[in-house]
């Protein structure tokens, strides 16, 4: 039997499109957290084209574990969600007020949730956390976070992909290293006029092949106080890899979250005041 229960939720923005959600809420929980949505097409379980065993609810699942309620979400025109796909600003605009109206409409989110978001979903979390400031937030978390631009992250994983594809597993994450290394010697293209005044927790698996480490590093050395978590042996979605998958092999449904990994999220967010 599971620890908590979940709920399909509906939540109506001010011009009337209604974004569709699921809470989960243990038993007496000890703190909220509001995942950002993907951009693009992913759905509120971290789902898309090349990813198929649902991390983002994995998490939430994990946390429920550990009295962590959440909210996850779907954008326009995705999923439940009604209206028609949107843009970057407009998405962004509609998760600041999804995050405004959850945390007055649910107690169980602790009226003052964390935001957490997961690759490209990171940047709707982080824009959302400088708006919002410590006022309505507890704090924000990060998940492999990309603050360079797409072309040079595509590039990337390119590369990544090319000097890991064609080696036996044994020697896979000698040629990613060797891969973000290089990446990392490169200038740093750093986001302006943002600035994250809540607690920041920048968390990445060591073997990620999709955002370069490097990323994670630079971000949490801008913004004061924040904690990064470089794990060893995880990849991109933070599950225990023993080498490279291409973006098919990814849609296996049977790959599993780390549980340490969610524990050290977990951990982070209980502590916060």
């Amino acid at each position: 039997m599971r620890p908590f229960d979940a709920f399909e939720i509906e939540i109506a923005l001010a011009d009337g499109t209604v974004l569709g959600g699921e809470l989960v809420v243990p038993d007496t929980p000890v703190a909220g957290v509001i995942f950002a949505p993907a951009t693009g097409l992913g759905d509120r379980d971290g789902n898309d084209t090349d990813v198929g065993f649902a991390p983002l609810a994995q998490i939430a699942a994990g946390l429920a574990g550990r009295r962590i309620a959440s909210l996850r979400s779907e954008g326009r025109g995705v999923g439940r969600s009604g209206g028609e796909f949107v843009g970057p600003q407009a998405a962004l605009d509609d998760f600041v007020a999804l995050v405004e109206l959850a945390a007055g409409r649910f107690a169980e989110l602790g009226g003052r949730p964390v935001l957490l978001g997961h690759a490209i979903g990171c940047t709707l979390a982080a824009v959302a956390a400088s708006r919002l400031g410590p006022q309505r937030l507890r704090g924000v978390v990060l998940i492999a976070p990309p603050i360079s631009p797409v072309s040079e992250l595509m590039g990337f994983r390119s590369e990544a992909a090319a000097a890991m594809a064609a080696l036996p597993p044994a020697d896979q994450w000698q040629a990613l290293a060797r891969v973000q290394t290089e990446y990392g010697r490169r200038k740093s293209f750093l986001p302006a006029g943002m600035q994250i005044r809540v607690p920041l927790l920048a968390v990445q698996g060591e073997h990620d092949w999709v955002f370069p480490p490097a990323e994670s590093a630079r971000l949490a050395g801008q913004v004061d106080g924040a904690v990064r978590l470089l794990l060893g042996g995880l990849d991109h979605w933070l599950v225990r890899a023993d080498g490279w998958r291409s973006p098919t092999e990814n849609l296996t449904a049977d790959l599993l979250v780390d549980p340490q990994a969610v524990q050290a999220i977990a951990d982070w967010i209980a502590a916060l005041p």
